[in-house]
């Protein structure tokens, strides 16, 4: 079984190393390095691949070894990223939510807002807050970083159990609730907004290219959350707050492997499914130069779920011309 597990990780962590390489390099290929989206897709892939390259490996470590065979100083390093990539990354996706939001709706102040300046600010404050909030247990003294063969890694142990339970309840809460409520709201008004917009150009039933590409990334958004990222924040509840006495190994060792399979996923799902992203990997993959990548008001933008719009007024030519780029960029 040992074998197994060590060797589905290491495909999945593999995976996930190309994959995320794949977005850094083809939005850093891209002329305009300074548009609001690449911002946030480099920031995503960067989050993945520190997970494929620090958590990742130290799990199967402690996968093949049956136990810890590093010591605390990597126990605590481990530790820290594994809570601290797991509660950016969510928070990312919440962020991006938000920027197709005033992309779409918001045309006005979405420059304001999401300017490139703005963009990296955000980034480093969601950063800067959230590593802080991995280490509050750690100076508060009410927990330690500690190797839990139950899950095969290196996380939080907390001296109280009213402690582990308070603060469980305020991270998921404050993250996983949270970040999935803004992203739920968001896509569901984007997804109908960009509807709407392209039934003022259409006078049949048949669902256009546009429409299709929104309701299939909008489902990969939705099934994602569902089969990842719910069921690791629900394990992780029960486990710290309720039955971990009768917590069976199969059921622990899932977190983790959700957590390298969101990161594998994530490129491919949010990122090369995109259309844009597909017409760049070939020349890439073949050393060729990869042009231009996404959707920003000046050009096209590609976000952290596929679902990029270009709905930028024209003048003579406006409906036509926003028809063509919309669907060109979805």
């Amino acid at each position: 079984m040992a074998v197994f597990e060590s060797v589905l990780s290491g495909v999945i962590i593999f995976c996930s190393f190309i994959g995320n390489c794949l977005v850094i390099v083809l939005v850093f290929k891209k002329p305009r390095l300074g548009t609001t989206t690449s911002i946030y897709i480099v920031s995503l892939a960067v989050t993945d691949l520190l997970n494929a390259c620090i958590p990742g490996p130290l799990f199967i470590a402690s996968l093949i070894t049956d136990g810890m065979p590093y010591n605390s100083v990597v126990c605590n390093i481990g530790g820290f990223f594994l809570h601290f990539l797991t509660l950016v990354s969510t928070s990312t996706m919440a962020l991006i939510a938000i920027n197709r939001y005033y992309c779409c709706l918001k045309r006005s102040r979405y420059g304001i807002v999401f300017s490139p300046r703005r963009s990296v600010s955000y980034i480093v404050s969601l950063w800067t807050f959230v590593a802080i909030f991995t280490w509050i247990p750690i100076i508060g003294g009410w927990a330690e970083m500690a190797f839990n063969p139950l899950m095969a890694c290196c996380n939080w142990h907390f001296f109280l159990k009213r402690a582990e339970k308070a603060f469980t309840i305020i991270t998921l809460v404050g993250f996983m609730v949270t970040s999935f409520s803004i992203i739920t709201v968001s896509y569901y008004h984007v997804s109908r907004y960009i509807r709407q917009h392209n039934n003022q150009f259409s006078t049949h039933q048949s669902l256009s290219v546009q429409e299709i590409n929104v309701t299939r990334t909008f489902f990969a958004l939705v099934l994602s959350f569902v089969a990842l990222w719910l069921p690791t924040f629900v394990t992780i509840f029960l486990y710290r707050v309720a039955i971990r006495e009768t917590y069976p190994r199969l059921v622990g060792i899932i977190i983790p492997f959700l957590l390298q399979v969101s990161s594998a996923i994530n490129p491919w799902i949010y990122g090369i499914m995109n259309p844009s992203f597909r017409k760049k990997l070939i020349p890439l993959l073949k050393w060729s130069r990869v042009n231009e990548v996404g959707c920003e008001p000046t050009g096209p933008q590609t976000s952290h779920v596929g679902m990029t719009s270009r709905l930028e007024s024209g003048n003579d030519d406006h409906h036509s011309n926003e028809r063509e780029r919309s669907e060109r960029d979805l």
